[in-house]
């Protein structure tokens, strides 16, 4: 529907657009006069040409009532997603959950790297509030696009059980989140108590830091330059990122079942039987902990190679 220059084009799907003006203009003093003009549409016979007219009616009133303008204050926010990327495509969303934005990547013959966004028609009704969801959102894309980031789809673990895979995933989003509202709020265009909201939920996603909870938080929520790897290995082993061992109730690393037993002294554990663990886990430190029944069970096999 608009297009800048430097920017991507902006496309918006018709009903988003129709059902977001019927919203707005509902809540100002132009109905009248839309009600009356939008009526007449219905006159017009053939119903190809009774939708386009409704399309490109809506369209017109959309940018007239300013409902656009947050979408294209973000994007020139953010020149990297403008510069990087061929368009932004503006869809519905059902449901809050569902709404959101990410990055589609396609051959670079059929259009290469464009952003989808999915709002709910209720969003365009409150323009502040549309403006700091859309940074929050424009800001994970600007970083998936930035290749200091080193953005990838992967995350370590993910191959094991789907409730482990899932606690990593949700670990990483509160981590991501926590370094982009950081940035947000030394801009100065955060929400107000944003800092308390974010510590509040890296506390429920990282309860094994106790009193270094606060002082963790901190590196991410004041980093300039995270990275895609960093917060990937912490989400994925914060014991290890802190520097001390699992404790009761946490995922063995072997094993990835909840444990309160774990061994005592890993590091002192025979290189033998140390160097058979890093066969089967390359990536494991005696610093990760193990089970004391995935130890023993490292045990009996040495026992019987020996024999």
């Amino acid at each position: 529907m608009s297009e800048l220059a430097d920017e991507p084009t902006v496309e918006y799907e018709p009903r988003l657009v129709e059902e977001a003006v019927l919203l707005a203009v509902a809540r100002g003093n132009d109905e009248p006069k839309f009600r009356a003009r939008r009526d007449r549409l219905y006159e017009i016979a053939d119903p190809e040409e009774r939708e386009q007219e409704f399309r490109a009616f809506h369209a017109v009133w959309f940018e007239r009532l300013g409902l656009d303008r947050p979408i294209l204050r973000v994007l020139l926010e953010e020149p990297l997603v403008a510069r990087e990327t061929r368009a932004c495509i503006v869809a519905m969303a059902l449901t809050r959950k569902a709404e959101g934005a990410d990055l589609f990547v396609a051959p670079p013959e059929v259009g290469g790297r464009s952003v989808g966004i999915r709002l709910r028609p209720e969003r365009f009704t409150d323009a502040d509030g549309l403006l700091q969801f859309l940074r929050h959102e424009l800001l994970h894309i600007a970083d998936m696009l930035d290749p200091r980031f080193r953005y990838t789809r992967e995350l370590p673990g993910l191959e094991s059980d789907p409730a482990y895979a899932r606690l990593i995933k949700d670990r990483y989003r509160v981590l991501w989140g926590v370094c982009v509202d950081g940035r947000l709020a030394r801009r100065g265009v955060a929400p107000a108590g944003i800092r308390a909201a974010r510590l509040s939920e890296f506390e429920r996603a990282f309860p094994m830091l106790g009193d270094r909870t606060e002082e963790i938080f901190e590196h991410f929520f004041e980093a300039t330059s995270p990275t895609h790897p960093e917060l990937a290995s912490f989400a994925s082993n914060p014991p290890r990122a802190v520097g001390r061992g699992p404790h009761a109730g946490e995922r063995c690393p072997l094993c990835r079942f909840p444990t309160h037993v774990f061994e005592p002294g890993p590091e002192l554990l025979p290189p033998e039987l140390l160097g058979r663990i890093r066969d089967g886990f390359p990536d494991w430190d005696p610093r990760d902990g193990l089970c004391r029944h995935c130890a023993d069970l490292y045990r009996s096999r040495l026992r019987e190679v020996v024999r």
